[in-house]
C-alpha cells in the first residue's frame, strides 16, 4: 500500500510507492552530507556546544556521579538530560549530533509522505535544511531527544485505532525523548494534546503519558529550579507563527486528515507560548524552538498539499461566493508563501547567522598552564571565568578548575540574578565572590560585543580595577585576577585537600557535631561522605552543604547514583 492507501501491486501504484521513497532517499542524501559539512567545519567548542561537551565529558570521566561539583556550585545532569549526556559520551558529540539530524530528516520525510502532499519532496528537503540549522546551532541534546519524538509520531502511525504493537513502540520512544530532552518531550506533548482533541486517544495516550511521568519523577530525585528569560518579541513572533499555521492550513474533503491535528496544535501551542510571559519557568525563551525548525516546513508543506482554503464563504450571495473561490486561493497561495518565506528567514537568521565562531584549544593554553601551576583544585578555589560569547569558558577550563558559573541559563539565572538585574554594584559583586569562594577571575581580552550579555556589566565592574582585585598575569587573549578577600571552600579548621568535578577531599582536625563544617556547595540529596569516623551532610539557610563528623580525620564528599541516596544527617 502506498501512503495515501493505493494498490501497489498495480504499475501505477509501484509508481506511486517509488515516488513515495524518493523525498525518504533524497532527505537522508542531503541530511547525509549537511551532517558531515557540521561535523567538519562547525562542531567546534563554541555556543550551545560548548555545553553539550562539557555534559558528554563529565559523562565519559565521571558515570556513577550525580551531581556535578565544576559548575554553579553543583548541579545535576540528570537535571538537563536523562540520556544525551551519556549518549555522547559513548559515540562522541559531533556522531552522535551528525546521527540524529539524519535518522530526524528521514523520519520527518517519512511522515511528510503520509499527508497527502502533492509534492512532498521540496519539503522534505527544506525540513532536513531546517533541521540542520538547529543542529549547526550546537543543539545536540534536543537533536537527540526530536530524534526520538518524531519517531514517536511515526510510531503512532496514521490509524485512527493504531495496534498495541505500535502504541507500545510509540510510547517507548516518547519515554526516550523527553529522557533525551524535556523540551523535546515537551513539544511531543503538544502533539499528544492534540491527537486526544482530534479524537485519536490511544495514539495521544501513547505518546502523552510518559512526558510527565519522567519530569515528575526526576523533579523529585534531583531537585532543580531556574528560569529562562523570555523577550515579549520572542513570544509574539512565536505565537503570530503558530496561529498563521493554524489560519492557513488545508481544510476540505481534499485535505489529509492529519492537517486537523496540525490545526489544533498550532493553536496549543501560540496559547503555551503565551503563557511563558505570565510564568516563570525553564522553558522561556526555549518555547520559540518548535516553530523556528518547524514553522517554515509547515508553511512549505501548506503550499504543496490538497485542500481548501479553511476561511468561511458567504452564503447568502452564491455569485461573490463563485467569485471569491476563484480568488481566494491565489491569496491564500500568497499567503502561504509570505509566511514561509518570514518563517524561512527567522530559522536561517536565528541559527546560523552570528553563531558564535568556537575558540581552539590553543587560544586558553596559556590560561589552563597557569590555572595548573596555582592548583586551584588543590586548595579548592573557584574560578570566576567571564563568559564569552561562545562560552568556551565553560568547556575549556574545567579540566583544571571548578567553575562559579558555566553554561547553563537557568541556573545561571536562578543562582546569579545581580548579571541580569541590571543592579550590578563593585560591592555586590565584591560579595557574590565571597558568597561562592571565588579566587580568581579569568578575564578575556575581547570587546564588550564578544562577551554574553549577562558578562558585560561584569566587565565593566572588573575593568574599574577595584583594590581587592590584583591582576597576576596575562597573554594575548586572557588575563587572570586574583580576589585577595577570598573566602574559602570550607569553613575553619577544616582544609581542602583536592576538588575536581566530582569529589571534594578535605581534612577535618576535630570532630565536628554541634559546629558544622560549612561546604559552600549546593545541597543535594545524592552528596555522599565517607571517613574514618560517622559523618552526614545537611544543609544550613542558604542551601550550603554542611558537613558533621565524629571524629577527625580525611573525608571525601561525592555523589552515586544509589539508594538510598546520599548520607544526609537524620535531622536535616
Amino acid at each position: 500500500m502506498t501512503a495515501l492507501g493505493g494498490d501497489a501491486g498495480s504499475a501505477g501504484g509501484s509508481g506511486r510507492s517509488l515516488r513515495g521513497r524518493t523525498p525518504i532517499l533524497a532527505a537522508a542524501l542531503l541530511s547525509v552530507v549537511l551532517a558531515l559539512i557540521w561535523a567538519r567545519y562547525l562542531a567546534g567548542v563554541g555556543g550551545d556546544l560548548a555545553a553539550q561537551w562539557s555534559w558528554a565529558d563529565f559523562a565519559a570521566k565521571y558515570p556513577g556521579s550525580a551531581y556535578d561539583l565544576a559548575w554553579y556550585g553543583g548541579i545535576h545532569p540528570a537535571s538537563y538530560s536523562l540520556l544525551a549526556p551519556f549518549l555522547m559520551a559513548a559515540v562522541g558529540v559531533r556522531a552522535a549530533g551528525a546521527l540524529s539530524v539524519v535518522i530526524s530528516a528521514v523520519l520527518l520525510a517519512h511522515l511528510l509522505t503520509k499527508a497527502g502532499l502533492r509534492w512532498p519532496l521540496p519539503v522534505a528537503l527544506w525540513g532536513t535544511f531546517a533541521l540542520w540549522c538547529d543542529l549547526a546551532a550546537g543543539r545536540v541534546t534536543f537533536a537527540i531527544g526530536l530524534m526520538f519524538g518524531l519517531a514517536a509520531v511515526a510510531a503512532a502511525g496514521t490509524e485512527r485505532t493504531p495496534g498495541w504493537v505500535r502504541i507500545a513502540l510509540a510510547t517507548a520512544l516518547s519515554f526516550l525523548a523527553v529522557c533525551a530532552s524535556p523540551l523535546a518531550g515537551l513539544f511531543v506533548e503538544v502533539a499528544a494534546v492534540a491527537l486526544l482533541l482530534t479524537g485519536r486517544r490511544r495514539a495521544g495516550l501513547a505518546l502523552g503519558l510518559p512526558g510527565p511521568l519522567v519530569v515528575l519523577l526526576t523533579s523529585i530525585l534531583f531537585p532543580f529550579s531556574g528560569v529562562d528569560p523570555v523577550e515579549g518579541s520572542t513570544v509574539i513572533v512565536t505565537a503570530g507563527c503558530a496561529l498563521a499555521v493554524a489560519l492557513l492550513a488545508p481544510t476540505g474533503p481534499a485535505a489529509a486528515p492529519v492537517w486537523r491535528v496540525v490545526r489544533v496544535g498550532a493553536l496549543l501551542y501560540a496559547a503555551g507560548a503565551g503563557l511563558t510571559l505570565l510564568i516563570d519557568t525553564p522553558l522561556g525563551s526555549n518555547v520559540e524552538r518548535l516553530a523556528l525548525i518547524f514553522g517554515s516546513v509547515v508553511f512549505l508543506a501548506a503550499l504543496c498539499a490538497r485542500g481548501d482554503l479553511p476561511w468561511p464563504w458567504p452564503k447568502s450571495r452564491p455569485r461573490l461566493s463563485m467569485r471569491l473561490r476563484l480568488r481566494l486561493p491565489g491569496l491564500r497561495t500568497v499567503a502561504l508563501l509570505i509566511a514561509f518565506l518570514i518563517a524561512g528567514y527567522w530559522t536561517v537568521t536565528s541559527d546560523i547567522v552570528g553563531i558564535p565562531m568556537p575558540s581552539s584549544r590553543a587560544q586558553g593554553a596559556g590560561l589552563v598552564a597557569e590555572l595548573k601551576s596555582l592548583h586551584v583544585e588543590a586548595t579548592g578555589t573557584r574560578v570566576e571565568a567571564i563568559p564569552m560569547l561562545n562560552h568556551w569558558e565553560s568547556w575549556g577550563l574545567i579540566d583544571v578548575a571548578e567553575l562559579a558559573r558555566g553554561w547553563n541559563r537557568q541556573a545561571d539565572v536562578q543562582r546569579n540574578p545581580l548579571f541580569y538585574d541590571g543592579g550590578l554594584t563593585a560591592a555586590g559583586y565584591h560579595d557574590w565572590l565571597q558568597k561562592w569562594a571565588v579566587g580568581y577571575i579569568a578575564v578575556p581580552v575581547l570587546p564588550a560585543t564578544e562577551l554574553d550579555y549577562s558578562a558585560r556589566a561584569e566587565a565593566a565592574v572588573v575593568a574599574t580595577k577595584p583594590p581587592w582585585l590584583r591582576q597576576i598575569w596575562q597573554d594575548s587573549t586572557w588575563r587572570l585576577l586574583k580576589f585577595t578577600d577570598a573566602v574559602a571552600l570550607v569553613s575553619p579548621p577544616a582544609t581542602v585537600v583536592e576538588t575536581d568535578a566530582a569529589h571534594i577531599v578535605l581534612d577535618v582536625p576535630a570532630p565536628a557535631t554541634t559546629t558544622p563544617v560549612t561546604v559552600r556547595v549546593q545541597w543535594s540529596p545524592w552528596l555522599r561522605v565517607s571517613g574514618p569516623g560517622n559523618a552526614c551532610l545537611g544543609k544550613d539557610g542558604e542551601d550550603w552543604t554542611q558537613l558533621q563528623v565524629s571524629a577527625p580525620g580525611r573525608y571525601t564528599i561525592d555523589s552515586d547514583y544509589e539508594l538510598p541516596r546520599g548520607s544526609e544527617c537524620p535531622s536535616s
